[in-house]
């Protein structure tokens, strides 16, 4: 368990590109009525560094020593994590929707890795045995019987949908949509429409992505068999059937190794090394999981299937090259 003495030490230390010595940080503790010997702060500094688990950080390039706080492990002045706020980052990152802006999901990441360095990788008993939740997103119901009545009287709506644009997220107008189906995928309620008067294709999106529809005194257009075809492909291309044995190399504190990201059936794990694992699932091969895989390629490596891996390269190689 970590002192009250360990604790105004990693108070005193600032944040990272700043430092402080032993000596400077002696003089601040006695300041504070912790009168303890150089060779004991030494000792202290060295025990809660080679912890792990508060962002400490020593440079060794000069003597005396450098002590500092790892940047992205406190913002501005706030105090070092402590066990109760890491085990809250812990259980908020388990039941984030799926449904929150990508800013969102990664932020919430990055804290729920530096809570799992502060509790040493041991998650408590209660995260453990706590059922993770079904894909259900709560959506609102008049909003629903609005969709349902347009399809029923077939009349068209004007609405906003929820689009990611260039990494940005918008909600865009649209004075004519044509519902003509809402279905379930996953737990998650699909609506299928047609667009305004100019574009011939059907599309599909979840009904928490839409918003403000009101029904239009017109009829909609019925969907010709052709554009049918096209939702289906549409669809059908981030949901390909194919089964396939994923074998990624993540690291050992990675909220992957520590379950609260799936990405399939889990089958196997095996340890690397001191840092690394490498995790098996029984998985379907889909543009959805292609994307996935790369947004976390800066951490994550595609070891198997041979294909999968190409395809992430590929990726990367195409995203680098809008760098050179």
């Amino acid at each position: 368990m970590i002192s009250h003495r360990h604790l105004s030490i990693l108070e005193l230390v600032p944040k990272a590109p700043s430092s402080i010595s032993t000596q400077l940080l002696q003089q601040k503790l006695l300041e504070q009525s912790f009168d303890i010997s150089t060779r004991m702060l030494q000792r202290d500094l060295q025990s809660l560094y080679d912890q792990g688990c508060f962002g400490l950080e020593k440079d060794m390039r000069s003597k005396p020593y450098g002590w500092s706080i790892n940047a992205l492990w406190r913002s501005g002045n706030a105090k070092v994590m402590s066990i109760e706020v890491a085990e809250h980052y812990l259980l908020l990152e388990q039941l984030l929707p799926q449904s929150v802006p990508s800013d969102v999901k990664q932020s919430v990441h990055i804290k729920a890795e530096q809570a799992l360095k502060r509790v040493n990788g041991h998650l408590p008993e209660w995260l453990l045995t706590l059922p993770k939740p079904s894909l259900k997103v709560n959506v609102d119901t008049q909003l629903v019987a609005q969709i349902e009545h347009s399809i029923k009287h077939k009349r068209a709506v004007s609405a906003e949908l929820y689009r990611v644009l260039y990494d940005e997220a918008h909600w865009l107008k649209f004075a004519e949509l044509s519902f003509y189906n809402l279905v379930e995928q996953g737990g998650v309620l699909m609506a299928q429409f047609m667009v305004g008067s100019l574009h011939n294709k059907c599309y599909q999106m979840p009904v928490y992505r839409i918003r403000n529809v009101h029904i239009l005194q017109k009829t909609r257009r019925e969907p010709s068999a052709e554009q049918l075809k096209s939702l289906r492909s549409a669809i059908n291309k981030g949901m390909s059937q194919e089964a396939i044995e994923l074998v990624i190399k993540v690291p050992t504190h990675s909220a992957i190794n520590q379950e609260f990201i799936e990405l399939g059936e889990l089958i196997d794990k095996q340890k690397v090394d001191d840092k690394n694992v490498l995790v098996t699932y029984q998985t379907i091969d889909t543009e959805q999981l292609s994307d996935e895989l790369f947004k976390c390629a800066h951490w994550l490596e595609v070891i198997k299937p041979e294909k999968l891996r190409q395809r992430i390269v590929s990726k990367l190689k195409a995203a680098t090259a809008n760098y050179l």
